[in-house]
Order: structure tokens, then C-alpha cells, then sequence
């Protein structure tokens, strides 16, 4: 497939802490991308259960305002800008 990442839904990934049949699509979602080698990206993560419920199922990346609202780019820039990142020792 000419593809390399899979997104899932926020209307399959938000109710999976409160709906089995939500909870098995988004599993077999997730372990379909991985059989055929991409990446499953899962959107609307707002709270940290659904997050964690994501990694348990082996989700490899996951974006909703959990981690951040939506931003511009000059915001995003200035964001980055300011970013101090530890040193590194060897």
C-alpha cells in the first residue's frame, strides 16, 4: 500500500474507556496498521485514561488537546524557539 501511517478517529478513539465495541475496533485497527508495517496514529486523546488505554493497545502516536490545544505556526515556532533542551554528557 502507498501508505505509511493510519489515523484513527476521534469518534472510534474517544469512547473506548466506556464502549467494548469501540475499545475492539480501535484494537484491531491498531494491530491491522502494525501487520501491515505503518504507523496508527490516534486523534481526539483528551484525558489521560484514553491515553493510557491507547499505549496499552500499542498505539504509536496519539494527538488531542491532552497534549495540546490547536496552534498556529508562529506559536508553534516561538514554542520550539524557547525549548531548552538538557545537555547532553558523556
Amino acid at each position: 500500500l502507498p501508505v505509511d501511517e493510519v489515523k484513527l478517529d476521534q469518534r472510534f478513539v474517544m469512547p473506548i474507556v466506556d464502549d467494548d465495541r469501540a475499545a475492539s475496533i480501535v484494537r484491531a485497527v491498531i494491530d491491522l496498521a502494525h501487520d501491515l508495517g505503518v504507523t496508527c496514529v490516534a486523534e481526539g486523546v483528551e484525558t489521560v485514561e484514553i491515553a493510557d488505554r491507547l499505549r496499552t493497545y500499542g498505539c504509536d502516536l496519539a494527538q488531542g488537546y491532552l497534549f495540546s490545544r490547536p496552534v498556529g505556526a508562529p506559536e508553534l515556532l516561538d514554542t520550539l524557539a524557547s525549548f531548552n533542551p538538557l545537555p547532553v554528557t558523556r
